[in-house]
């Protein structure tokens, strides 16, 4: 005997319903994540019913409209209660600890992408014109969930590994300007020298857990550490979102795949893509060091400045699918020599905004990173790229400039982050803006 999803799943919600009308427990983020995952459950399998006004019952309690109603009514109250709560504490307490934030960030963010969306979409097919002869196998719950599921995991691990490097920047950028070893250290705390256990030095996780404090001597941990770990784990998740499944789509000139996405470009891979994810990944992250350099107001040693131009530089040279876009050179000319001319009108232009930037503004040592920074830009994105970037980050400082008269931010805010940011913000739009060129 088959049991019909929608009706389990209509008990399910109405003894949740009987449960919360009599009972508190679960009580706080907990309960209203029940609810809510409940609600959007019914709604999904009724959506998906074939059989005929699927939202009304002759019994009143098995309407799914009924239903949904109540755990909805019963979320906006568990809502207001936990806002009346947090507002009770906020004057005597944190409102909530660093490890409660993220794990309910995690829920929700879990939630929007396993429920949330699969429910938007299938109202949306039922409004979407399809021709007489179209027809489709549907999935069923258990397989949406399997292959969502999938991806969330591989999406969750290729951001993680962006959390790692951006712990393992932490270390460069604190050691390298100071003439330290980077790789043949141990993590210690530097207040009570205790070496850091393997369990308290994962990347966020780590940092949640512990409250943002030392587990030997209580001593408060630099939330900086924190705020790298998450601006890489940002890149590389903008990468993965933007570049990685769409074949490299953002990417001018790159060569166009017909099928895309998690199975057609990681499980068969394309090395091509997987090869400039990895060289702009690259890029950001050299990006990211010298932002927490400048911020230190240290000055990374020479060697660094060379062997990055050089790496930057001579990839391209040996992989031509890293610099799908040369300069509109005479077709006599070997395809080497066009490489090597439009990665030296790149560094020429990104040095020369660099420099010129730096003086201007007159920033001096808050930015001493910003020429080399350009050029690695230029070297790698092209001149037209490293333009337009330049032209979004002069945008940004005037608008931190404009909208804080203190100052107060602007001390804080250095202009390479400034730079990293607008090189995200024209990463996935690169192909659109190069139209325009």
């Amino acid at each position: 005997m088959t049991v019909d999803p929608s009706a389990s799943a209509l008990l399910i919600g109405n003894a949740i319903v009987l449960v919360s009308l009599f009972s508190a427990r679960p009580s706080g983020i907990l309960r209203l994540t029940i609810l809510a995952t409940a609600a959007l459950l019914i709604s999904w399998f009724t959506v998906r019913s074939e059989a005929p006004l699927a939202w009304w019952s002759p019994i009143v309690f098995f309407s799914p409209a009924v239903v949904v109603a109540s755990l909805g009514f019963l979320a906006v109250l568990d809502s207001r209660a936990i806002v009346r709560h947090f507002r009770q504490r906020s004057s005597r307490t944190t409102l909530w600890s660093y490890r409660s934030i993220g794990i309910t960030i995690g829920l929700l963010i879990a939630i929007t992408y396993m429920i949330v969306l699969p429910s938007v979409t299938a109202v949306l097919e039922l409004f979407r014109e399809r021709p007489e002869s179209y027809t489709i196998t549907e999935l069923t719950i258990g397989e949406n969930l399997r292959i969502r599921s999938a991806k969330l995991a591989i999406f969750a691990i290729f951001t993680y590994i962006g959390a790692c490097w951006g712990s393992f920047l932490n270390v460069v950028a604190y050691s390298l300007p100071r003439g330290e070893s980077i790789a043949l250290r141990s993590s210690a705390c530097p207040k009570c020298g205790v070496p850091i256990r393997r369990i308290d030095n994962l990347p966020i996780f780590s940092y949640l857990n512990l409250g943002g404090r030392c587990r030997d001597c209580g001593v408060t941990i630099p939330v900086r550490y924190l705020i790298v770990e998450l601006v890489a784990a940002g890149i590389f998740a903008s990468l993965f979102l933007f570049e990685l499944v769409t074949g490299a789509a953002n990417v001018p000139g790159f060569q166009h795949y017909t099928f895309t996405g998690i199975l057609w470009i990681i499980l068969y891979t394309k090395w091509p893509v997987v090869g400039i994810v990895l060289y702009h990944a690259a890029l950001m992250c050299t990006l990211l060091t010298l932002a927490l350099t400048d911020l230190d107001r240290r000055r990374l040693p020479a060697w660094f400045g060379w062997t990055s131009v050089l790496i930057f530089a001579g990839l391209p040279m040996i992989a031509s699918q890293l610099q799908p876009f040369t300069l509109a050179l005479p077709s006599s000319v070997p395809d080497a020599a066009s490489r090597a001319a439009t990665i030296l009108v790149g560094a020429v232009t990104g040095g020369v905004l660099g420099i010129a930037i730096q003086r201007v503004s007159q920033l001096g040592k808050r930015c001493r990173a910003l020429p080399l920074a350009l050029t690695l830009i230029g070297i790698s994105l092209g001149w037209q790229a490293t333009v337009t970037i330049t032209a979004i980050f002069v945008l940004l400082l005037l608008t931190v400039r404009h909208f804080d008269t203190s100052g107060a931010r602007r001390r804080l805010l250095q202009p390479t982050a400034v730079l990293l940011a607008a090189v995200m913000i024209h990463h996935p739009l690169w192909k659109w803006i190069a139209g325009v060129w």
